[in-house]
C-alpha cells in the first residue's frame, strides 16, 4: 500500500477502503465517543468525518465507565454504538487500521476495526462523488500542499438582474474565481451562483438577501475551482498537483454554445450564384440588389 501512488480528489471521499468501520462501541456520552475517535485516528492522516449510530437491538447492561466526565456505576443499560471513521487517503486508513491492530479501546471496551462495506443499493445509487464543501477544500489543501501554496482571486461577482414581483422578489449573484497553485504553474477557474428570495416591502430583507447570495455564490465557485485539482502523493510521501484534465472550463461551455447561435460563413467550392436560378424573379431591380447586399453586410459587422 505504502509503495504505491495514490491520487486525492476534492471531492467526497468514496470507497470501503478509505472508511473504517468500528463495532463494540459502549454505551456512553455521545460527543465523548466522536472526541475519542477523532482523537485515536487523527495521528494518521487527515480526516472527513467521524459518524456514531446507536445499536437498535435489545438493550444490555453495560460495564462501570470512569472516563473523563462521563461516569457510570455498571448498572445503566443501553445498546452501544457502531461508528464511521473516514479518511481522505486510503493509505492513511489502511496504516490506522494496521497500526491498531484492528482494535481500539473505547471507554475500556475493546472495538474491533474493519473495512466498511458498502450496501449494493448504494453503488447503484451513486454515480459520482459530491462536491467537497468550501471549508473541506481549503483544509485539504493545506494538509497536503501548505498554506501558503495556493490563492484564490475572485474575477468576477456580480447580480443577475431579474425582473422584481409584485410582494416578493429574488435576487440572484453570479461568481468566477480563480484558484492559483503557487510553484505548481497551475491554475483553475470555477463558477458559481447562487438565488435568494426577500420580501420587496421589507428594507433589510434585500440586503440580507445580497449578502448570503454573494457568500454561497463565491463558495460554490470555489468548490468548483478546486475540484478539478487532483493531489498525487507518491509512495515517499512527496505532494505533486495536476490539472484533471477530464474536466471541461464552464466558461468555455457557455461561450461554445454562444458560438453555436452565432452567423458561421463558409467557403464553397463552387460560385454561388451559379447554383442560383434567376435572382431578378425575386427582386426588381439592381438598387433593390445593392440595398439587400447593404443590409446583409450590416448584419454581419453586427455579429462579428
Amino acid at each position: 500500500m505504502s509503495d504505491e501512488i495514490e491520487i486525492i480528489e476534492f471531492k467526497r471521499p468514496e470507497g470501503s477502503r478509505k472508511n473504517l468501520f468500528i463495532t463494540g462501541i459502549p454505551h456512553s456520552s455521545e460527543d465523548q465517543i466522536i472526541n475519542c475517535l477523532h482523537k485515536v485516528f487523527e495521528k494518521y492522516g487527515l480526516l472527513y468525518g467521524v459518524q456514531i449510530y446507536p445499536y437498535s437491538g435489545p438493550t444490555k447492561k453495560v460495564p462501570a465507565c470512569t472516563t473523563g466526565s462521563n461516569v457510570t456505576n455498571g448498572n445503566q443499560v443501553g445498546n452501544g454504538y457502531y461508528g464511521f471513521v473516514t479518511f481522505y487517503s486510503t493509505r492513511d486508513a489502511h496504516k490506522a487500521k494496521d497500526s491498531l491492530n484492528n482494535r481500539v479501546y473505547i471507554c475500556g471496551s475493546e472495538c474491533k476495526i474493519a473495512y466498511a462495506k458498502r450496501k449494493k443499493q448504494d453503488d447503484e445509487i451513486a454515480t459520482k462523488p459530491a462536491s467537497l464543501h468550501f471549508s473541506r477544500c481549503q483544509e485539504l489543501a493545506n494538509q497536503y500542499i501548505g498554506f501558503n501554496s495556493w490563492s484564490i482571486t475572485i474575477k468576477v461577482l456580480e447580480e443577475e438582474k431579474g425582473a422584481p414581483e409584485q410582494s416578493s422578489c429574488k435576487v440572484q449573484y453570479l461568481c468566477l474565481c480563480r484558484v492559483d497553485i503557487v510553484g505548481e504553474g497551475l491554475h483553475s477557474e470555477g463558477f458559481g451562483a447562487w438565488e435568494e428570495a426577500f420580501l420587496y416591502t421589507d428594507p433589510t430583507s434585500r440586503g440580507k438577501a445580497i449578502c448570503k447570495c454573494k457568500k454561497l455564490a463565491y463558495q460554490r465557485a470555489v468548490e468548483d475551482a478546486f475540484s478539478k485539482f487532483l493531489l498525487v502523493v507518491l509512495p515517499n510521501s512527496k505532494v505533486f498537483v495536476e490539472f484533471d484534465t477530464t474536466r471541461i472550463e464552464p466558461v468555455l461551455t457557455e461561450r461554445e454554445l454562444d458560438e453555436e447561435n452565432h452567423l458561421q460563413v463558409n467557403n464553397l467550392d463552387d460560385d454561388p450564384l451559379e447554383e442560383e436560378t434567376d435572382f431578378t424573379e425575386q427582386v426588381e431591380d439592381e438598387e433593390d440588389i445593392d440595398a439587400m447586399n447593404l443590409h446583409i453586410l450590416h448584419e454581419l459587422e453586427d455579429e462579428f
